[in-house]
């Protein structure tokens, strides 16, 4: 963004407010972001509201003085909208839009994740699991979406490339609803061949596909592979499988969107729209390679987060898995690209990091956490930080 020249704003406190629904992770992601990325501003004020719709606090924020608007409800959105209407109203940032913003006045910018990035990853993913069958699922007939399309389109188009082709659901208006498309959809899966890949393009969806197979019987992962996009923990690890799903980056946005605002709040021209891509792919049960290693691996991943506060090693992981240490590792490092002993330092510290966050005392952290050797964890800790314990806990 190109900086105007102006009147200095230093001594001045910015008020930013942030708005989301808080009923999806992503928006505690962005949020994260935009904590991020204001944290070390003294300078800045930060106003959070869940957006609930029987409350007011939005629009009265705007309308008390704000001087930045970081949203995340989604261009459509009446209250988005609400935001960048007439052009006198403060400098609005939109992340996670599907679309640009929708005003034409130059103190609005959109963050939007890429569509191309998500079917990229879907087919990298499920291809490398050595699969020669594909398929896509969109939303229902009657709840279609832009972004929808377009993850449909890079995903047969990435496959393509690779050599492969895949089948795409499309349901007609006539199968439009729950029920019509439930039965739809339950043919179109038992037509795959198998075994197959499927990418949904959300994991709402996704859900709905895993309940749709279970009722057809078909076995996820042995016949069918399901990989969704948002990493909703709520969904993903509580279907039955787990669900493997695309998560994208929306820290990364909040950051951005944070700081958008701001520029244009010193008077930067917005009016942009940008794009951001796949921070990581979380693979769960619903995916599944010929040899077993991401089987494998999932379940020592789902194992560590769930004795993270015990005394756990590679060899006594690999005990409970009833494999050797070296094939645990191997596998491990293949799904992840990362190593058993990483992978349990990170959810150490992660655990460390919500004690220290409370009333733990610090030096009680490193036995509760499973660690024999105090001097140990924290060397651990601030390799992995950039803080000691102290220093972390001073900060956050």
């Amino acid at each position: 963004m190109k900086r105007k020249s102006g009147k200095s704003n230093a001594g001045k406190v910015r008020h930013v407010l942030f708005v989301a629904d808080f009923a999806y992770s992503s928006s505690s992601l962005i949020l994260s972001g935009v904590v991020s990325a204001l944290s070390a501003r003294s300078d800045v004020s930060l106003i959070v509201r869940g957006a609930h719709p029987a409350e007011a606090d939005w629009e009265y924020g705007v309308e008390s003085g704000v001087d930045g608007v970081v949203s995340c409800l989604g261009a459509g959105d009446p209250r988005a909208q609400w935001f960048v209407k007439g052009r006198r109203g403060p400098p609005v940032a939109l992340v996670s839009a599907n679309q640009a913003a929708p005003s034409a006045r130059r103190r609005t910018a959109s963050f939007i994740c890429d569509a191309s990035a998500v079917g990229k990853a879907a087919a990298d993913l499920l291809s490398h699991h050595g699969l020669l069958h594909f398929g896509y699922v969109g939303a229902r007939a009657d709840v279609p979406f832009s972004w929808d399309v377009a993850r449909r389109e890079a995903f047969v188009a990435a496959l393509a490339w690779k050599g492969f082709r895949a089948e795409v659901y499309e349901p007609s208006p006539a199968e439009a609803g729950a029920a019509a498309d439930s039965g739809a959809l339950e043919a179109w899966l038992k037509r795959l061949p198998k075994p197959c890949g499927v990418f949904v393009s959300y994991d709402v969806r996704a859900m709905n596909v895993l309940a749709v197979c279970r009722s057809a019987g078909i076995a996820v992962p042995e016949q069918i592979q399901v990989v969704g996009v948002d990493n909703e923990p709520w969904i993903c690890e509580k279907t039955s499988p787990t669900l493997t799903s695309i998560e994208p980056d929306f820290e990364g946005a909040g950051r951005r969107a944070a700081e958008a605002v701001l520029a244009m709040a010193d008077g930067a021209q917005g009016g942009a729209s940008e794009t951001f891509g796949v921070r990581r792919i979380v693979q769960r049960m619903s995916t599944t390679d010929a040899h077993g290693h991401t089987m494998r691996a999932v379940r020592a991943r789902e194992y560590i987060a769930a004795h993270a506060l015990e005394r756990i090693s590679v060899a006594s992981l690999a005990k409970a898995l009833c494999c050797s240490p070296r094939t645990l590792q191997i596998g491990y490092r293949k799904v992840y690209g990362i190593t058993v002993t990483d992978e349990i330092a990170e959810a150490k510290v992660a655990a460390a990091q919500k004690m220290l966050a409370g009333n733990t005392p610090v030096e009680a952290v490193p036995e509760l956490v499973g660690y024999e050797s105090p001097r140990h964890f924290k060397r651990v800790f601030k390799a992995r930080t950039g803080a000691t314990m102290s220093q972390w806990r001073d900060t956050h």
